[in-house]
């Protein structure tokens, strides 16, 4: 079994990030000191998408010099590279045991966005097949699949389908649709053992939707300004590459999850595809702009009509209510900062005062889905009948904190 640590693997992902090429059987040590040399590392950064883990020069040098200084990675030899035209990239690596280390890279490109939607409503995704067809050609069946943020979600579909994989490690890694779990099952309860998530604790990306993980570790991190930034893998290591003390799982996380899911899956297909692409779509955004996350439903409203005009235009009654329903959605979102800031100071009447804007907030965009055609109205009553019940669990919350 593969002896990587925790926070080896969390380097490992962060190192796929950075579109460098590697020479056959070229370990891991000799492409950092590669990267390290000349201007290689600044030729890479203005290669790379300003996505999810752009950082500073000085970061990168920090986390090329923490691969360096652990046990196992330098010994690590590159076997493949593969930028799928997808947008997908992957690599193979080979350690002292003959296992293969399968490392899939989170979003960073215009493509994968609609592919992070999907995910959410589809059975599989054409990315997630993709991810799959890799593992599956290579010649080993001892594979270890890791990733970040989407690759962490591709790390535990091929875990699920592939019978090769022998261990996942997804580091704030997406959940799956209700269609993906029911469609699944079997396959799931099989291999959920060989899954581990390793995720922030205040990560909003990782509470949305289905886990599939059969061990899962909650990281203490340092503070983040955006809430947002908690999705960062990289934040979840000391100064040293060491991986921070473990803590619990927020305690309003799963009230969140339980609400998208539950959102999700009761909406109609045309609906559903719309209002989680673009939900997703501006979460990358946000990231990816590193904007303040009070800006994502100008931001959402903005990728929803450049992602759906080609699809969507001649449904503009189907566009209005999703972007409606985006709004319930977000609401959770919009208020992260103030949610973290209860869970860190026990605040009872800081969560009261939450409460009490979002369900304003949410008086506001029922008002504004009654506008809409009488047939949609059904709709509008389940969504707040759902919102309904969400305040109730984070009322019942308050007793816990």
């Amino acid at each position: 079994m593969c002896m990587l640590s925790n926070d080896e693997f969390i380097l490992l992902d962060e190192l796929i990030y950075l579109e460098w090429d590697a020479y056959d059987d070229e370990s891991v040590e000799e492409l950092v000191l590669d990267i390290l040399k000349d201007d290689n590392l600044k030729i890479l950064m203005d290669k790379m998408s300003n996505c999810v883990v752009s950082s500073t020069k000085e970061e990168w040098e920090r986390t090329l010099e923490q691969i360096l200084t652990k046990p196992n990675l330098p010994k690590l030899v590159i076997i493949n590279v593969e930028n799928h035209k997808s947008g997908m990239r992957t690599a193979a690596f080979k350690d002292s045991d003959e296992n293969v280390i399968v490392v899939f890279r989170g979003t960073t490109t215009i493509k994968e966005w609609d592919d992070n939607g999907q995910g959410a409503y589809e059975y599989d995704t054409e990315q997630q097949i993709y991810a799959l067809n890799y593992v599956n050609s290579i010649d080993s069946d001892k594979i270890i699949v890791t990733g970040h943020s989407k690759g962490g979600n591709k790390a535990q579909y091929t875990t699920v389908r592939s019978p090769k994989v022998i261990k996942c490690v997804s580091i704030n890694g997406q959940g799956f649709s209700n269609e993906f779990i029911n469609k699944y099952k079997k396959l799931i309860d099989g291999n959920k053992e060989k899954i581990i998530a390793v995720n922030s604790k205040y990560d909003y990306v990782n509470c949305l939707f289905n886990s599939v993980a059969g061990e899962t570790h909650y990281i203490k991190t340092s503070f983040q300004f955006n809430p947002l930034f908690y999705h960062k893998g990289s934040i979840m290591l000391d100064y040293d590459g060491n991986l921070r003390d473990e803590t619990s799982r927020s305690i309003f996380a799963k009230i969140i999850n339980d609400f998208s899911t539950s959102l999700v899956s009761d909406l109609p297909d045309d609906l559903k595809s719309i209002t989680v692409d673009g939900l997703i779509s501006g979460i990358e955004a946000v990231l990816c702009k590193k904007q303040s996350s009070d800006r994502i439903i100008k931001i959402i409203g903005s990728v929803l009509i450049m992602m759906t005009y080609g699809k969507y235009f001649k449904i503009k009654e189907t566009f209005a209510l999703s972007y409606m329903v985006i709004q319930f959605l977000v609401l959770p979102l919009l208020f992260w900062a103030d949610f973290i800031n209860v869970e860190e100071t026990k605040n009872k009447e800081l969560l009261k005062d939450i409460l009490n804007k979002m369900d304003k907030a949410a008086m506001t965009i029922i008002n504004k889905l009654k506008l809409t055609e009488d047939s949609k109205n059904p709709i509008s009553k389940n969504l707040y009948s759902k919102f309904d019940i969400f305040i109730n669990k984070l009322h019942g919350a308050v007793e816990s904190l």
